[in-house]
């Protein structure tokens, strides 16, 4: 089962493979709950690393393995999990976890496709480009729910577990796995749109000893922009075999090919001109807003040109029709699990991750905007027109007395990027029982090689003036925004004639982790106490070697006390680490200003190690699990920083010039230094009034701000730059550290709000009929860190979905109609993204 692997693994050599290989299958582990052995009920009942669902009751999740790798009951956990049952993701007809997380509390979309991919999520206001786990390990920046039995979100500073995350937390979704009982699942959907899918799983056991389950699927992305279509295939075998009564092996494999012919385009913002950089005369002509805008582009780069989307059809798309996206994910786990005498159990797990992305693609993604000459008067300005606009911008764009040209620049471009990550992993948990106290250690080593942003990157030139259609350095001509017969996307281009920007680099990473937890519970088990450390060394570096060294160590601690048996009362501390760049752009201590500017013997900056992020959390709750589970709930207070956020800011630089002459120099710094901080309360809670009716509601409210950054010393009033009104200058200058120094971090929204429920008629000439709907809510939502000013606007999802089972000459079949987006609400879930329009899907599906 050895997948094909991607190009930069295919250059490792076969030796390589093999030690791999075994590694895999003869480190101890601990054996899937699927294919555990029978236990001895006079021994210790052991822990097992696959969260078991035999308990999970419609959409209340009753076990995790996300907070302390070992299969847990939620409601003995003194941290806060969020929990989502495979029946849960089926009643959504959810495709991906942007569908099943927008429901989850304090989660929210930071969808920035483009390369990347969609699995990308702000958790309790902080955004951070790490793909969730997959079972436990680096998972796929796209996934297809058809392989997907669990979704779990770990919120706070978790790195113990999970090493590199943001504070907010971090999701795992859990693939599946070969089950006892023989089953072969047939569902085929139809849409609206031409929205198409076939989902295939196969459940097979061959032996007592030996399972296999296969899924797999293909779509056809519903085709409701002016151009772009989009299909998906998915391949999941998986194997189980118990080797003997105490060891077990378990091996998946996963290859998700998506190809997007041309891809549906990022929403494209506005840019009005000269709102981007230092000011010039003949832009701003007045003294007092020339100065104005020196001083907000001096404190942080503020750019409050950056605007919203344009007024333009829904189904606008500025791809191409020669364009495409094509992405390949794979992934290989092996894991073997063994039992150690009665106490102990072991798990050895080799993981092997990798994504290959080629994008070609027209456009910028951006309106730019020129006001009329009007504006750059000794009495008029940019900034009349910014007001303006922002008051009503259809009338300003379509004002020609306003508006000169809006212009979307018609770049050729094609970028690949390629990652890979080996990783080997062994637990050893056990579980202890003396004098009332239940003890359960668990130790672990950790080791990831990655090569991350292999690739390249060829572009034509991106400036105005001169377009060619066959000359690769040129771009296409620009489209006209009020003349949509300039909206040609049938040009092509040869990509790889075009000049390259970037080529190549491979950034190789090595990270090595120990980690211990204790998790002991005493009086009755009504005290829960949980702690453990992690230390954390990671170096980067590339074809010469590792040239970035850091390690870290993050603790993490929870208590609990069970107030009744069905509640808890608790509290937890964490912390985390993300390397979010390796190096800064520094001010050079040794810069002689008396000495001519030299790049090598007299620089004005030097490049040092950066420090990562770290991040810090505590939280207090309570949880129940009350009436038999009918009432479960969590309601939490929590309190997240994050510091040493990586800013860029601009700073004169006086000195001799290589001539010898004196000037300043703009040179850009980049400084470590800041905090952000998010503090709020979530609650969250399944109810079940009857058998036959489920309720899964959130609330979040969130306070996300920036508390401290690190900001330049203004200009001096001498300074030819501040164009003589020093007044207005620091008037920008502070404006803009107010808008900093308050922000909402990028991609955050303050409030969140979900509901979804369903009921089964259970009896009468309607049994085997269910309904279910709900939506979600989410608050206005920081747009870009560009302009602080800039929020996305609020919107509400709602959903919809009515099922009916049956059977027809003992053959179960049941049939489901989704209604996605039932208001049709125009929406935005992060910057430059789009939300799906309303749409009608039609299941029927079959189980032998």
């Amino acid at each position: 089962m050895t997948p094909n692997s991607a190009s930069f693994v295919k250059r490792s050599t076969s030796r390589r493979h093999v030690a791999s290989l075994a590694f895999a299958l003869f480190t101890p582990l601990a054996f899937a709950q699927s294919a555990a052995p029978a236990r001895d009920e006079s021994v210790v009942t052991l822990p097992t690393f696959t969260v078991s669902t035999d308990k999970d009751v419609g959409y209340r999740a009753a076990n995790s393995v996300s907070a302390t790798r070992i299969d847990t009951p939620i409601k003995d956990l003194p941290f806060t999990v969020s929990a989502f049952t495979e029946q849960f993701i089926n009643d959504l007809g959810a495709l991906d976890l942007q569908d099943v997380l927008r429901y989850a509390p304090g989660v929210t979309s930071g969808d920035k496709s483009f390369v990347a991919g969609n699995n990308r999520f702000s958790i309790r206001g902080f955004d951070g480009d790490v793909p969730p786990q997959r079972n436990g390990f680096a998972g796929n920046r796209n996934t297809d729910s058809a392989n997907v039995a669990r979704v779990e979100v770990m919120k706070g500073p978790s790195s113990l577990l999970y090493g590199q995350i943001v504070p907010g937390g971090t999701v795992n979704y859990i693939t599946k796995r070969p089950k006892k009982k023989a089953f072969y699942s047939l569902k085929t959907s139809i849409g609206d749109q031409g929205d198409y899918r076939v989902v295939a799983d196969v459940n097979q056991p061959v032996t007592d000893r030996i399972g296999v389950r296969v899924v797999g699927s293909w779509n056809q992305d519903p085709q409701w922009a002016v151009t772009g279509d989009t299909h998906t295939w998915l391949f999941a075998p998986s194997l189980a075999v118990q080797i003997t009564k105490k060891l077990s092996l378990v091996l998946d494999y996963e290859k998700l090919s998506r190809r997007e012919t041309p891809p549906v385009g990022m929403q494209p913002n506005v840019q009005i001109a000269g709102f981007s950089g230092a000011p010039s005369a003949s832009t701003f002509v007045k003294v007092s807003d020339r100065s104005y805008q020196q001083g907000l582009f001096d404190a942080g780069s503020i750019n409050l040109g950056f605007l919203g989307a344009p007024p333009i059809a829904d189904d606008f798309n500025y791809q191409g029709d020669h364009d495409y996206k094509k992405a390949d994910y794979e992934n290989f786990n092996a894991e073997l699990n063994l039992q150690i005498g009665d106490h102990w159990v072991a798990r050895g797990n080799y993981s092997w991750n990798a994504r290959q992305v080629a994008y070609k693609l027209t456009g910028l993604a951006q309106w730019d905007v020129t006001p009329t000459a009007a504006y750059r008067t000794a009495t008029t300005s940019y900034f009349d027109y910014l007001r303006e606009y922002l008051a009503n911008p259809t009338a300003v764009l379509n004002d020609p007395t306003k508006t000169a040209s809006v212009l979307l620049n018609r770049r050729k471009r094609i970028q690949t990027s390629a990652d890979g990550f080996n990783t080997y992993q062994v637990d050893l948990s056990g579980k202890y029982e003396f004098a009332g106290i239940k003890l359960s250690p668990l130790f672990g080593f950790y080791r990831q090689y990655s090569r991350t942003g292999g690739g390249l990157t060829l572009s034509s030139s991106s400036s105005y003036g001169n377009y060619s259609a066959t000359d690769g350095a040129l771009p296409f001509t620009a489209w006209n925004y009020f003349d949509q017969s300039t909206w040609d996307r049938s040009p092509d281009f040869d990509e790889y004639s075009l000049p390259s920007v970037s080529s190549g680099g491979f950034t190789r990473g090595r990270e090595d982790a120990y980690y211990g937890v204790l998790t002991a519970k005493a009086f009755d088990d009504r005290l829960v106490l949980i702690g453990g450390a992690r230390y954390d060394r990671y170096r980067a570096g590339g074809a010469a070697g590792y040239t970035y060294d850091v390690n870290k160590t993050t603790p993490q601690f929870g208590a609990g006390w069970h107030l009744t048996h069905d509640s808890l009362l608790f509290a937890n501390y964490s912390r985390s680490f993300l390397v979010d760049g390796t190096s800064l752009t520094i001010e050079n201590p040794n810069y002689n200003p008396s000495l001519p500017l030299n790049t090598s013997t007299n620089p004005q900056s030097i490049r040092t190690p950066a420090a990562p992020t770290r991040g810090l959390g505590y939280e207090f709750g309570y949880k129940t699990d009350f009436f038999n589970g009918r009432l479960s709930g969590t309601a939490t207070w929590f309190h997240l920083e994050r510091a040493d956020r990586i800013v860029t800011v601009r700073q004169p630089v006086v000195g001799l010039n290589a001539s010898g002459v004196l000037s300043t120099t703009e040179v850009t710094f980049s400084k470590q230094g800041t905090v952000d901080q998010s503090e709020g309360v979530e609650l969250e809670f399944t109810l079940s009034p009857t058998d036959n009716w489920q309720i899964y509601a959130t609330y979040t409210t969130m306070d996300i701000r920036t508390t401290k950054i690190t900001l330049p010393t203004p200009r001096l009033a001498t300074d030819a730059k501040v164009s003589g009104d020093y007044a207005a200058y620091l008037q920008g200058f502070n404006d803009a550290a107010r808008l900093l120094l308050g922000a909402t971090p990028e991609g955050s929204a303050e409030r969140l709000a979900s509901l979804w429920t369903r009921y089964n008629f259970a009896a009468g000439s309607l049994k085997g009929l269910w309904i279910a709907g709900g939506g979600s809510y989410t608050s206005p939502k920081a747009q870009r860190t560009a302009n602080p000013a800039l929020f996305l606007p609020e919107y509400y999802l709602f959903d919809a979905a009515v099922g009916y089972s049956w059977k027809r000459d003992k053959q179960p079949w049941d049939v489901t109609l989704n209604i996605k987006n039932l208001t049709d609400e125009n929406y935005y879930p992060a910057n430059q993204a789009r939300g799906k329009p309303r749409q009608f899907v039609l299941s029927v599906g079959t189980t032998f």
